[in-house]
C-alpha cells in the first residue's frame, strides 16, 4: 500500500455578504437575503442581478451600467466542465442577461493548463473603454464589449 499526499485546489470561502468599491466609484455588493448583486453608480439608479456570487467572479464596468460575471470558480474550472457550457455572461442594468460565452469559444480543453482538480481557463481581466479585456493561458488576447461583440486581438 503506497501513501501520497492528496491535492487539490483552493476552496472557495463561505457563502458572506460582501462589498466591493470599484474605481469610478461603482459599489458592488453581493447579498444573501434575498440573493443578489446589487449595483451601485453615481448618477444612476441602483439595480440588481437576482442571484449572489463571490465577489472575485463580479466585473463592473467604469460606469456601472454593465456587469462580466465569471465562472463561479474564478479562473479554474471543474474537471468535468463541457466545451458548450458559458464561462462569461454579461448583464445589463436593470440586470438583464445580454450574452454568454461557452469555453469552446475561447479555447479547446486540451491548451487548458491542468490543476489539482481542473483547468485554468483565463489568465487575467481588465476593463477596457466598452468592454473586458482578458487573455487565456494560450496567450490569445480576447476583447468582449458591452454589445456582446467577442474579439479576439
Amino acid at each position: 500500500l503506497m501513501a501520497a499526499p492528496a491535492l487539490a485546489d483552493p476552496p472557495q470561502p463561505p457563502a458572506a455578504d460582501w462589498p466591493r468599491q470599484h474605481p469610478g466609484g461603482v459599489a458592488v455588493e453581493g447579498l444573501l437575503d434575498p440573493p443578489q448583486i446589487r449595483i451601485t453608480a453615481p448618477g444612476q439608479a441602483p439595480w440588481v442581478i437576482d442571484f449572489w456570487l463571490q465577489p472575485h467572479t463580479i466585473h463592473p464596468s467604469a460606469d456601472g451600467a454593465y456587469v462580466l460575471e465569471s465562472n463561479a470558480g474564478g479562473n479554474i474550472l471543474s474537471a468535468g466542465f463541457a466545451r458548450n457550457d458559458p464561462v462569461l455572461w454579461v448583464y445589463q442594468s436593470p440586470g438583464e442577461e445580454i450574452a454568454q460565452v461557452p469555453l469552446r469559444v475561447l479555447a479547446r480543453r486540451a491548451t487548458l493548463d491542468r490543476t489539482a482538480s481542473g483547468f485554468v481557463w483565463i489568465a487575467r481581466y481588465t476593463w477596457s473603454v466598452d468592454g473586458w479585456a482578458f487573455t487565456t493561458p494560450d496567450g490569445q488576447a480576447w476583447h468582449l464589449g458591452t454589445d456582446s461583440d467577442l474579439v479576439r486581438r
